[in-house]
């Protein structure tokens, strides 16, 4: 079912960003496809209805939220289909709370890496809080750096910014950036979780 939520995300995404379309028709479809299209539609914000009768004949029309369909073109469609029309039906409650699990779960790790897990494996490749350790890898980094700095290690390059880190830790700034970034990805995970349900 991937494949086609992701046929129709595209399918939608073309019809928004076509100024000269109003409103667009779905195939007649089984009911299992109907559900992906009115989820995929109402997480773009359009209005959608459903059309027909019986399993072969059913369709959705979606419609951007700005031209809304009026009383007469509804009539009309129904007309059209030879059925009665019904509206979408609102979104399941309850999803996105594993979006928010997994976002906090994933901010707990990226603070966790920003705090415990860099300061450790900087401390392994060298970058110590009492300096740079000899004959380390974070040594042959800073010869490196210096032969081609002409003697010197230039402040702001990567050695100078690792030893910073390794000596002192990152800055509040840089943590919470590590935590939001992990909670970003944790709720992209809970999402795609959710919409595979």
């Amino acid at each position: 079912m991937d494949t086609f939520r992701e046929e129709v995300q595209n399918e939608i995404d073309r019809f928004l960003q076509d100024a000269s379309q109003r409103r667009h028709t779905f195939p007649p479809m089984d009911q299992g496809s109907i559900d992906v299209v009115l989820e995929v539609a109402n997480d773009a914000g359009l209005k959608s209805y459903i059309f027909g009768q019986g399993q072969v004949e059913t369709y959705v029309l979606v419609w951007k939220r700005q031209f809304a369909p009026t009383d007469e073109e509804i009539a009309a469609e129904e007309a059209k289909a030879g059925g009665k029309s019904t509206p979408a039906p609102p979104p399941k409650k309850g999803r996105g709370g594993r979006r928010i699990l997994y976002g906090a779960i994933g901010g707990a790790i990226g603070l966790g890496a920003m705090v415990v897990g860099a300061p450790v494996v900087l401390g392994a490749v060298g970058f110590a809080s009492t300096g740079i350790a000899a004959g380390s890898f974070a040594a042959s980094m800073m010869s490196a750096a210096a032969v081609a700095n002409g003697g010197g290690v230039a402040a702001g390059s990567a050695v100078a910014v690792l030893q910073s880190v390794g000596a002192a830790g990152f800055s509040a700034a840089t943590v919470a950036g590590g935590t939001v970034a992990g909670a970003s990805v944790g709720a992209a995970l809970g999402g795609r979780k959710d919409e595979k349900d």
